[in-house]
C-alpha cells in the first residue's frame, strides 16, 4: 500500500518503534486519567475532613461557652493567666523563724486548682487530668513531703533549722527544687546528710520522690562529709 517491503529489516524496526511509541502514548494517557481520578478523590476526602474538623470545633466551642461562634471568627483557647509559684515554708519545725527567707505557706490557696484547671484545659485534658496537674504542682509536692517529716529518725540524723542551712546545691545531683524538697523534710545541713545510714538513704529517697538509688549513686553522704569538713573543720 505504501510501497514498504514488510520483509525489509529497516521497515520492520520502524514498525516496531511506532508500535512502542503508540503503546507508550496510550499508557501515559491512561496514567494521567488514573492520577487525575485519585487526585479528585483525595481532594474530596480532604474537603470532607476539613468540614468535620470545623464541625468538631464548633461543637467544642458550644460545649465550653454555651453559644455558637461567629462564622468568620475561629474558636481560640482562652489565654492562661500566669501566676507566680508558691512554696511551703522551708522549715517545717520552725516556721516562724525570722532568718528563713523562704515564703510562708499559703493554706488552701484558691489559685492552685484554678491554674491547674486552666493548664489542663489549654492542652485539652479532662477534669481528672486537671486534678493530677494540681497534685503535681510544686506547692502540693512540697506539702506532701513536709507531711512525712515525722517518719525520719532525726535523733540519728540530727536536727537543724533554716538559720543553720548549708548550700545543699553544692552536692552533685542536688538542684534548687530538690534542695527545697529536703528543706521541707527538715534537712538543711551537710552534717545531717553525712549522718545518713542506708535506711535513711532509702527512706529519704522514697519520701522526696527521687529516682530509686540515685542518692547512693551520686554519693551524697561522702560528698556531704567532705563539704562539712571543708566548712567547719575535720574535728568539729
Amino acid at each position: 500500500m505504501f510501497g514498504l517491503d514488510p520483509l525489509s529489516r529497516p521497515v520492520a524496526i520502524a514498525e516496531i518503534l511506532l508500535l512502542l511509541a503508540f503503546a507508550a502514548l496510550v499508557g501515559w494517557l491512561l496514567g494521567r486519567l488514573i492520577l487525575a481520578g485519585r487526585i479528585r478523590t483525595l481532594r474530596t476526602a480532604l474537603t470532607n475532613k476539613e468540614a468535620e474538623l470545623d464541625e468538631c470545633r464548633r461543637t467544642k466551642f458550644m460545649s465550653t461557652s454555651g453559644r455558637m461562634p461567629a462564622a468568620s471568627v475561629p474558636a481560640r483557647p482562652a489565654p492562661v493567666a500566669e501566676v507566680p509559684p508558691t512554696y511551703v515554708h522551708a522549715d517545717p519545725l520552725e516556721p516562724a523563724l525570722s532568718f528563713d527567707t523562704t515564703p510562708d505557706p499559703i493554706d488552701a490557696d484558691p489559685l492552685v486548682p484554678v491554674v491547674a484547671t486552666r493548664e489542663a484545659e489549654a492542652v485539652g485534658l479532662a477534669g481528672t487530668d486537671a486534678g493530677a496537674v494540681a497534685e503535681n504542682s510544686e506547692v502540693a509536692v512540697l506539702s506532701r513531703i513536709a507531711a512525712r517529716a515525722g517518719e525520719l529518725n532525726f535523733d540519728r540524723i540530727g536536727r537543724a533549722t533554716a538559720a543553720e542551712a548549708d548550700d545543699l546545691k553544692d552536692i552533685v545531683g542536688v538542684g534548687p527544687f530538690l534542695e527545697r524538697k529536703l528543706h521541707s523534710l527538715g534537712i538543711y545541713t551537710f552534717r545531717q546528710v553525712a549522718n545518713f545510714t542506708k535506711e535513711d538513704i532509702d527512706q529519704v529517697n522514697e519520701i522526696i520522690e527521687f529516682f530509686p538509688g540515685r542518692i547512693e549513686r551520686d554519693n551524697w553522704v561522702d560528698q556531704s562529709k567532705s563539704f562539712y569538713e571543708k566548712k567547719y573543720g575535720a574535728n568539729s
